[in-house]
């Protein structure tokens, strides 16, 4: 019934959200946050689901009534979040809904650090810039990581202090807005996601299969499956319930390109066998958990990725 107002509440504001799209309705946990606001945390169908992160569509309530909806991908203790208010909700408590939505975060996927993307702060989004989205963000203790962006928001800061009724122009906006924001509970960490290039893990597992296989990526799936299958002590793969399956098939390429996975100790490859058939399971939670539990695990992604 979530699922299925979610989706009513998207198509009739002309919207679309893939994580509702392919939303499950067997995944789906409703949040208590408080004075009749609730968030229904939607997960997406093994076939839907990205390789690494987790990703969760939420649609925002008010006694009942949908009021917004996020969209949240999660690696690493570290949640990128996109937050969206319906027009006829938007107003002084957007704030207090958006530290729940935080604490929501911290409290089902243990994050400590937080994301905002460039288009929810305005970048390419008309929208975003009209409502000076980026400054609602930084209100709220998000800051850039780019050296630029922080030189420019100190001097907007300073000119709004010389003169209290200065605003942003949409040129200081944009330029603003072209990068990420980011707020931590603790000190600030480097491995995060959005300072992680994800698209150059992809790139290694599309040049480890083309090297092997050509552009035949279906048999290359199934021939890494079976060796990873023989590394991790899961020879009959093809046994496992159907979402276990389909994340096997998925991440049997990455796991062959992972660096000097060959050489790890038994317990790490059963451990990471564990999180493969996690990520197919039907909730990710545990997997997200797993995940961030697995030290050597995630070093070998970084590595991949390029960050030291």
């Amino acid at each position: 019934a979530y699922l299925e107002l979610a989706r009513e509440a998207m198509v009739t504001r002309d919207r679309a959200l893939d994580a509702f799209a392919g939303g499950d309705p067997a995944d789906v946990l409703l949040v208590d946050a408080g004075e009749g606001l609730e968030f229904a945390v939607i997960g997406a169908r093994p076939g839907w689901r990205m390789l690494i992160e987790s990703v969760h569509g939420w649609l925002t309530l008010r006694n009942r009534v949908p009021i917004g909806y996020v969209l949240s991908a999660t690696m690493f203790r570290s949640t990128e979040v996109a937050y969206n208010v319906f027009d006829n909700w938007r107003g002084g408590e957007a704030g207090w809904v958006y530290g729940r939505v935080l604490a929501t975060c911290r409290a089902l996927f243990g994050s400590d650090t937080f994301t905002v993307y460039p288009y929810q702060l305005g970048h390419g989004n008309a929208e975003g810039l009209a409502s000076g989205a980026w400054w609602f963000y930084q209100k709220l203790g998000f800051r850039p990581r780019d050296p630029e962006t922080v030189a420019r928001m100190e001097a907007e800061l300073r000119a709004m202090k010389r003169d209290p009724t200065h605003r942003s122009s949409r040129a200081v906006l944009k330029r603003l807005a072209r990068e990420n924001v980011y707020y931590s509970v603790g000190k600030p960490r480097k491995a995060v996601i959005g300072e992680i290039p994800l698209e150059r893990i992809g790139l290694a597992v599309t040049d480890g299969l083309a090297r092997r296989f050509g552009s035949d990526r279906e048999q290359g799936e199934r021939v890494c499956a079976d060796e990873v299958g023989a590394l991790l002590g899961v020879p009959d793969w093809w046994q496992l319930p159907s979402g276990e399956r389909k994340a096997w098939l998925r991440w049997a390429p990455l796991i062959a390109v992972l660096p000097g996975v060959g050489s790890w100790p038994r317990e790490d490859l059963d451990r990471l066998a564990e999180v493969v058939c996690a990520k197919g399971a039907p909730s990710e939670l545990d997997y997200v958990t797993l995940l961030d539990g697995h030290r050597r695990l995630r070093r070998a992604l970084l590595r991949l990725a390029g960050v030291r």
